[in-house]
């Protein structure tokens, strides 16, 4: 259950970043976005203070005077611009669409939002408005209570309980490859190139053979319906531990079906899907907490492993007739 809040925001910019940036440093640069506008001068924001905030603890509110005018329509005419010109230059390359896709399931899993303030952001979610996209969601965060106070939490804690008991919304899948998808489908990539017997495969034309269109297209919808899960495990552990879980008890079960002879590398990642198919585990909180992970779920949390190198791919040099 994620809430677009400023921790929130600060979390997912600071992460698209070239070089490091300290967490005062990006509070500092976003609360810009707003001071500048208006002719205002800011103090410097310590260490104890972004650490507040981006912990959501007590007195972990966005600046008063900076949260007060979020809303004037000169800081939200601006925005946009200053956005292009202070963050987003300072991006890695290509992270736009992987940045939206993130926002986007921010915005769509909090219920806080009202359904035509969550229209108004998502129309902006592409990348043709990328910087004025990011700007909305900021200053729209910048409204939002960023404090878990006890009785918050508490309250966040039983709606968590009733969050669990249900399985996740469909994910979203972004319409092109993003960066974050690229270890995976290389060895997607991999296997399609063997099945064809040519050297590289060309996934910018994988419209021409509309088999291997038809499978990535699948593939990718196992890929995202396991990232759901893992980012809404965060929501409900603190951290990825129980995630980190799934993927190695995953290995443990299909590993020697990995790992058996296989005519191909397609013949190998289909018989690990099939095998997984029937995974269960005893030890992993996911499976016994949640109603989050089905079948497809668990297929996507073998891309994982692909993509985090525990599988190095299907396709291995004793691929061939089993006899």
């Amino acid at each position: 259950m994620r809430e677009l809040v400023l921790a929130t925001v600060v979390a997912e910019i600071k992460n698209a970043f070239v070089d490091e940036i300290s967490d005062p440093e990006l509070i500092e640069l976003l609360y810009r976005g707003v001071a500048e506008p208006l002719g205002m001068t800011l103090s410097k924001v310590g260490k104890g203070t972004a650490s507040k905030i981006v912990n959501r603890a007590p007195q972990g509110n966005p600046l008063r005077i900076i949260k007060g005018h979020s809303q004037d329509p000169e800081v939200k005419s601006s925005i946009g611009a200053f956005f292009k010109k202070n963050v987003t230059r300072h991006f890695m390359p290509g992270m736009e669409e992987e940045i939206i896709f993130h926002f986007r399931g921010d915005i769509k899993a909090d219920g806080k939002i009202s359904d035509s303030k969550k229209d108004e952001l998502l129309r902006l979610g592409k990348k043709e408005t990328f910087d004025e996209f990011l700007g909305q969601v900021y200053l729209y965060s910048l409204t939002r209570d960023n404090v878990l106070t006890p009785e918050a939490k508490a309250k966040l804690d039983t709606e968590l309980e009733e969050y669990k008991r249900h399985p996740l919304e469909d994910a979203e899948i972004p319409e092109t490859i993003i960066k974050e998808e690229h270890e995976y489908t290389t060895a997607l990539a991999a296997a399609y190139a063997q099945a064809e017997n040519i050297k590289t495969f060309p996934m910018d034309r994988i419209g021409e053979y509309p088999k291997y269109e038809k499978h990535l297209s699948e593939q990718r919808k196992y890929y995202f319906a396991a990232e759901a899960v893992r980012r809404s495990t965060r929501d409900i552990y603190d951290k990825e531990d129980q995630f980190d879980l799934l993927k190695s008890e995953t290995y443990e079960y299909i590993k020697d079906d990995y790992e058996d002879p296989a005519e191909s590398g397609l013949a190998r990642l289909k018989a690990v899907l099939r095998r997984v198919r029937d995974f269960n585990s005893n030890r992993c909180w996911l499976l016994r907490d949640t109603d989050w992970v089905g079948v497809p779920q668990k297929k996507g949390v073998c891309h994982f492993l692909v993509k985090d190198g525990t599988i190095e791919g299907w396709v291995r040099d004793d691929d061939g007739p089993i006899v």
